[in-house]
């Protein structure tokens, strides 16, 4: 296509037409769609009028290829020129601020927009949501949202994706209920989010539910398969199935699933390259999850800040903190928190103390209202028994009205869903369930048990921290199910936090002591307990 493209620009070259503004403007679209952008900028350049369409097109030409800061330094180039843009302009620009994730430029990009009053435009509030979703900031893409006169279905499909991506399952479905209500109809859009929040809250029968949504929109589906676009549609069925092999730890199946599809000459995509050593981690192939920066280099693809944080989750949690923060120091644009936090979530882990210090630093000046990173610094000092240092920590968090996330716990069997907190006294069988943990843990003891005190983030004596220990939520929801489902079943626990060192070595025991299959979906991934021993090789 690139070569025709080239042979079309010949002939307006011969026939003179190269100088007409429209047809510069068309041959600047034409080869950034060709894969030629370079190619597109050259035509730029070499315009010796630009009206608002030729910017907009080349701004556009460049974040469609990938090119956020070239998208950008272009847009402020257009500025100084005197000419302000368009919603079309808008439209790229928040898409290429959304591909950096950079949160400062957002919220000034908003308030560019709304100086302009481009916020009436549909199509514009959905890229800033899309935009405060992708830097991570739900709660002004929901305000956006809330703002919004008139919304479609990519509006609502916006926000239940910018929901799922960041976390916020619960408020995804309660969206979702919305939108059956008031909304639009559900498309496969919708679907694909959905699917994702199933896979975050680990509901088999939500996923069931869904599963009858899809089947329902059977002909819609079949038509959005059946359009030009089928290599796109294979890149991303592929890239669930690598990223649902990664979540269950199955690194070498999503690597083999990676190279089928470029056996098949399916290009992958930028969530390719996010799944991809997101699995790797998970799965402990370090040494072949780095070669995925070297891929997207190889396939002229800009590894953008999602891409780097997953690299430094990866090198983190193989204990390469040294390789790990040189990445870091070489990427060419600033850091974002999530590069940050997953440098100090490895911190966590290994106990590398000023490292940590420093990735919490640099993350309390990106995000200095983030709870769960004030969390993870004081769980890095606690590891070290600094309790002053997580004194500090704690009362920085109560000056700025910040609190920890209760951790919580679902039991899910048949229809009935039950929750529980750690020390959870309001469960109406809860003096039934602190008996079995009691029996559970004596009967453990005597196979090899030993309580992991450190799990515990107080300065108390070991005796109360072995109290702690055995009433986590996690325990209390696993110990129920014994009481409750028949022998044999398996029992399917979600908690919204990470599983504790302690949990994970218990449940072990557990399943050698009863005999069944625990299923535990944390906040990292999914873990599955049978026979003494998890799928995740005792690496999360």
């Amino acid at each position: 296509m690139l070569r025709r493209g080239r042979g079309l620009h010949c002939e307006a070259l011969k026939t003179g037409f190269d100088l007409d503004i429209f047809v510069q403007a068309a041959l600047v679209d034409m080869y950034a769609k060709c894969g030629g952008i370079d190619d597109g900028c050259q035509v730029f350049d070499g315009m010796l009028e630009k009206d608002i369409v030729s910017w907009t097109t080349m701004i556009t030409a460049y974040e469609h290829s990938a090119h956020p800061r070239e998208s950008l330094l272009l847009f402020l180039q257009m500025q100084a020129q005197g000419i302000g843009g368009d919603q079309v302009t808008a439209i790229s620009v928040a898409s290429a601020i959304a591909q950096l994730a950079d949160i400062k430029r957002a919220r000034s990009f908003h308030a560019h927009v709304i100086r302009n009053g481009f916020r009436r435009h549909v199509e514009v509030a959905n890229s800033l949501i899309a935009m405060y979703s992708n830097c991570g900031d739900v709660k002004r893409a929901r305000l956006v949202f809330d703002g919004m006169k008139e919304r479609d279905n990519i509006s609502w499909n916006s926000m239940i994706s910018g929901y799922s991506q960041n976390g916020n399952a619960s408020d995804a479905l309660l969206l979702f209920e919305q939108m059956r209500v008031h909304g639009p109809e559900a498309n496969m859009v919708t679907a694909l989010a959905l699917v994702s929040v199933c896979s975050q809250l680990g509901s088999l029968h939500l996923a069931r539910q869904v599963h009858s949504l899809i089947i329902s929109w059977k002909l819609e589906i079949t038509q959005m398969f059946n359009d030009n676009c089928a290599s796109t549609k294979d890149a991303s069925s592929r890239n669930v199935m690598i990223s649902a092999y990664g979540l269950h730890g199955h690194g070498w199946e999503a690597l083999k699933l990676y190279q089928q599809m470029r056996a098949e000459g399916i290009e992958p995509d930028d969530i390719t390259f996010t799944s991809l050593p997101s699995a790797c981690s998970r799965a402990g192939l370090a040494e072949l999850g780095r070669e995925v920066l070297n891929s997207m280099k190889e396939l002229s693809m800009l590894p953008m800040a999602k891409h780097y944080a997953c690299m430094v989750d990866l090198l983190g949690r193989a204990g390469l903190l040294d390789e790990a923060f040189y990445l870091i120091a070489e990427m060419p644009s600033e850091p974002n928190d999530a590069v940050w936090g997953a440098l100090l979530g490895a911190c966590r882990i290994h106990g590398k103390l000023k490292l940590g210090e420093l990735a919490a630093k640099r993350l309390l000046c990106l995000e200095p209202e983030h709870t769960g990173y004030y969390v993870l610094m004081s769980n890095v000092n606690a590891a070290s028994t600094r309790w002053h240092e997580v004194g500090k920590v704690r009362e920085a968090m109560r000056d700025r009205g910040l609190k920890k996330p209760a951790a919580f716990s679902v039991l899910e069997f048949g229809r009935e869903v039950h929750g529980f907190h750690a020390a959870d006294q309001f469960h109406p069988e809860h003096v039934k369930i602190y008996g079995k943990i009691e029996g559970l843990t004596a009967e453990m003891k005597t196979k090899g048990y030993v309580p992991d005190g450190s799990c515990v983030l107080h300065d108390v004596e070991e005796e109360d921290k072995e109290h702690i220990l055995k009433l986590h939520s996690e325990k209390l929801a696993v110990a129920y199910g014994i009481t409750r489902l028949h022998d044999g079943l398996p029992i399917r626990i979600i908690k919204n936090l990470r599983m504790c060192n302690d949990c994970h070595v218990a449940f072990k025991f557990i399943t050698q002591v009863c005999k069944r299959m625990i299923i535990m979906r944390d906040a990292n991934r999914s873990h599955h307990f049978q026979d003494g021993s998890c799928s995740c090789n005792d690496y999360w």
